[in-house]
């Protein structure tokens, strides 16, 4: 029996959520042992604890798979890539699920990972869709003006200083990051954004961590900063957006390092609602706060 495309979209659910792994379990069972078999044929990474980081990685893969029609089928199953990954020798993975017969469960149910999947015909990888254009001479806003206030520690040295004197620190470090094309692809409840670092001490060696990250909001008129992350925060999402893992800047890899054997999962599910992100619940009764128009971004 064929499967459709309406049949995965509509098993798939809403794309528009940052709960995605949870969105994955509920489309398909997939067996720890089948997970694991794709982490250890793949290029070795990290992917944290519980191979948490992996599994949000195909969540969003297979979603784009899906919606862009990059699979196809035979004998009963659906075939995707595993994303981009590949072998040690640049063989891509690939994934077959199958309908779940048992009733009351998961839709679909992952039966195989290989590199030499036995199939008719084999999926292509999705497109990684791009960010929105930044466009030139827009304002930078801030969601509240407190927006330094739970990562005080990583910039110390402006505690003390205005509120305002706050806001034009961080619009002048995204505007040094943006002119100098230091801005990274990210994905964020189901769209392609950007993060941007902000080196707010030091600007003498850029491969150094920055002290905080901010992810941005493309807006016609505006770029929208809707919080300041600290420099591992954003991973995951910026894991998605790369082919390869080796494209990220040396830093975040660094950072991910030291900071994986800890991260947990509701910080690699959402990274701007975990306790360590500044606290929106706040921003919602904050003012938006607009900061002087600063000179045109370059566009990347």
């Amino acid at each position: 029996m064929t499967i459709t495309q309406e049949e995965l979209l509509f098993a798939w659910g809403d794309p528009y959520t940052n709960r995605v792994v949870e969105r994955l379990h509920r489309f398909s069972f997939i067996p720890n042992e089948l997970l694991e078999r794709l982490a250890d044929t793949a290029l070795p990474e990290n992917w944290g604890n519980h191979l948490h980081v992996l599994k949000k990685y195909l969540a969003v893969q297979i979603a784009w798979s899906i919606e862009q029609g990059q699979f196809t089928q035979g004998d009963s199953q659906f075939y995707v890539t595993a994303g981009h990954l590949q072998t040690r020798y640049g063989t891509p993975i690939y994934l077959a699920f199958a309908r779940n017969r048992n009733p009351n469960r998961e839709p679909f149910y992952l039966v195989a990972v290989e590199s030499n999947m036995s199939a008719p015909t084999l999926p292509v990888p999705p497109e990684i869709p791009s960010p929105t254009d930044i466009p030139l001479g827009v304002e930078i806003v801030m969601m509240h003006d407190h927006i330094l206030d739970d990562n005080a520690e990583r910039v110390p040295f402006l505690q003390n200083t205005p509120r305002v004197a706050q806001m034009c620190a961080v619009s002048g470090a995204i505007q040094w990051s943006l002119n100098r094309r230091l801005h990274l692809p990210y994905w964020y409840y189901g769209r392609m954004s950007y993060v941007v670092p902000l080196y707010l001490s030091s600007r003498e060696d850029i491969t150094l961590a920055p002290d905080l990250i901010a992810p941005i909001q493309v807006n016609p008129q505006s770029l929208l900063v809707r919080t300041v992350l600290k420099p591992v925060m954003p991973f995951g999402n910026a894991r998605v957006a790369v082919q390869r893992h080796d494209q990220l800047p040396h830093w975040m890899l660094q950072a991910w390092k030291e900071h994986a054997a800890t991260a947990t999962e509701a910080e690699i599910e959402n990274p701007e609602e975990t306790s360590a992100a500044v606290s929106l619940t706040a921003s919602r009764s904050a003012p938006v706060a607009p900061v002087t128009r600063p000179q045109a971004p370059v566009r990347r």
